[in-house]
């Protein structure tokens, strides 16, 4: 599968050794990247907040620097 690093962030964490020892197990289980995990549960975060990723995503178009 090829993934298109220009709509891609990178974005650094450290984690607990257990957490990290989950996220892979569970990534072999269901056959998904971390990073794919990992962004449906910021999603899901996110959302149990009471904000939308749409009202994030439009934040952060408005600040981007123009050329």
């Amino acid at each position: 599968m090829k993934v298109n690093l220009k709509s891609k962030r990178l974005f650094t964490v450290r984690l607990e050794e257990h957490v990290v020892r989950d996220l892979k197990l569970l990534s072999v289980d269901l056959d998904k990247p971390i990073s794919d995990l990992l962004a449906e549960a910021v999603s899901d975060l996110v959302r149990k907040h009471g904000r939308t990723q749409v009202a994030y995503s439009s934040i952060a178009e408005t600040k981007k620097p123009k050329k």
